[in-house]
């Protein structure tokens, strides 16, 4: 694993996997997403979350993160989004926040589009988003359902 900021890490992360916090700075490119993701998977495995669970969070928080990515920053690739995930007893509590352009929902052009907090809300015990024009965060909580 590489070290410093350039690697993704902030003050606070836990590279070991111990803490019960995890944190990253993910950069405004869409190729960082899989190894964030990675990076989270193998944080939650170290702590006994369950496969499926871990499954849910996953998909739910590269959601989040991916539309920081292309909405938060989309005139600003050089945007830093910051992911904070923390167990809680027997839950876990996700945070997704960018420092991009707010805008409420432009009415959706494409057919495709538009599915992201849809999916975030079906798949989580509680998904909502806060957008000022300072960024957006998206909070996310999930109650873990063991192994």
């Amino acid at each position: 694993m590489e070290g410093g900021t350039a690697a993704g890490l902030v003050p606070g992360d836990d590279p070991a996997g111990t803490a019960p916090v995890f944190t990253a700075d993910l950069p405004a490119d869409p190729g960082r997403l899989a190894p964030t993701r990675e990076r989270l998977r193998g944080w939650l495995r170290a702590h006994g979350v369950g496969e499926l669970d871990v499954e849910t969070v996953l998909m739910a928080t590269g959601e989040a993160c991916a539309n920081a990515i292309e909405h938060g920053y989309r005139f600003a690739p050089e945007g830093i989004t910051t992911l904070r995930a923390e167990l809680r007893d027997d839950h876990l509590v996700i945070e997704v926040r960018d420092r991009g352009g707010w805008r409420a929902d432009a009415g959706g052009n494409g057919a495709d589009r538009g599915r992201g907090q849809l999916i975030m809300s079906r798949v989580m015990d509680e998904a909502s988003i806060a957008g000022t024009p300072e960024g957006t965060t998206v909070r996310l909580v999930k109650r873990l359902t063991g192994s």
